[in-house]
């Protein structure tokens, strides 16, 4: 079963705590997608990823699909 949970800063002492207390495979915890998109976005604004400029993509495709008709 996956659930996102909001905790409350005052009680994530307690939670760890709670976590830490169940068997090692009981608990996967996750980077939640804020943290996903905050990476990529460091990632493109350093220069580190590797962008394709959107008609040139278009153009790309639109090459490969015209080559079947």
């Amino acid at each position: 079963m996956t659930m996102v949970m909001d905790i409350k800063e005052e009680y994530m002492k307690k939670f760890e705590e709670f976590v830490n207390s169940l068997p090692n495979d009981a608990v996967t915890i996750k980077n939640s997608l804020d943290m996903e998109i905050q990476q990529r976005v460091d990632d493109y604004k350093s220069g580190s990823s590797v962008t394709i400029p959107f008609n040139q993509n278009l153009s790309s495709l639109r090459e490969r699909l015209v080559s079947l008709i």
